[in-house]
């Protein structure tokens, strides 16, 4: 196959933090018979299998063999080995051995200043704890904490909607950085509860360098002014290979519109 689809996942595969739909496995069933399935993520390995498993463990669904998983902005890379369903790394990129321990280190007590102060500032939120996450390649800041319910994060989206938390901590961020003459890391809106900072160039284009030979799409959600997508969807945008969605739903009909084109290539 000439063609690998790669996919953001929460809002675009799944709802945040939830499991892929039946629906879904069944839509990318059609898809794997004309392209290769990429996942590529600002979550970890853990998160991705955990909401997306389905696509690959029940009798029937896509086969692993045309499956790529691609947590962390696909700095890190699973693909499948010999046995066909045991995903197994294949590449994985060093932040600390990137940008020195004493930059990450610094990244890692501005968070933290900054969760105390969003914590300060809103006693009402939930804590609900997890609100840090070092992935190795890339670290999330998650204000509400990654162990909140479905409810404590639907309260939390309303509210960053409305005041922009998130955004504002961004700005935050990038000035106290600078201040200690960090400026070769990005920083971007992750999902709709975190923010994602990483080294420069470690966006989700990482992930086209894993698949030289391949004419790769993208489908994701947040491709908007700074969100985590947006710099691989301008990027293929260009060449008319990438969408935005607003929801699972209407990914499936993205699906159906790619197979089409797909067809209309071959034909």
């Amino acid at each position: 196959m000439n063609n690998i689809i790669l996919f953001d996942m929460d809002g675009t595969l799944t709802l945040p933090r939830k499991e892929i739909s039946r629906s879904m496995v069944h839509k990318l069933k059609d898809l794997s018979k004309y392209a290769e399935i990429g996942i590529v993520t600002g979550s970890g390995y853990d998160y991705l299998t955990q909401q997306c498993r389905e696509m690959w463990y029940d009798i029937g669904t896509v086969s692993p063999s045309v499956i790529t998983l691609l947590p962390c902005n696909g700095t890190q890379v699973y693909s499948t080995g010999p046995s066909l369903g045991k995903f197994t790394l294949k590449h994985r990129a060093d932040m600390r051995q990137e940008l020195g321990d004493e930059c990450v280190d610094t990244i890692m007590r501005c968070l933290l200043s900054t969760q105390y102060s969003h914590c300060c500032s809103n006693p009402s939120h939930p804590l609900t704890g997890h609100f840090v996450s070092y992935r190795g390649s890339l670290i999330n800041w998650c204000p509400v904490g990654r162990n909140a319910n479905h409810s404590q994060r639907e309260k939390f989206i309303e509210y960053d909607k409305k005041h922009s938390v998130r955004t504002n901590a961004k700005s935050y961020i990038e000035k106290y950085l600078k201040a200690f003459g960090i400026e070769n890391i990005s920083i971007a809106l992750g999902g709709s509860t975190s923010v994602d900072i990483f080294p420069i160039g470690w966006d989700k284009t990482y992930a086209l360098q894993h698949f030289p030979d391949k004419q790769c799409w993208f489908v994701g959600d947040s491709c908007t002014e700074n969100g985590n997508d947006k710099t691989i969807y301008d990027y293929l945008l260009k060449s008319n290979r990438a969408y935005m969605t607003s929801s699972p739903e209407q990914t499936i009909q993205i699906i159906d519109k790619i197979i089409d084109l797909i067809k209309k290539e071959a034909s």
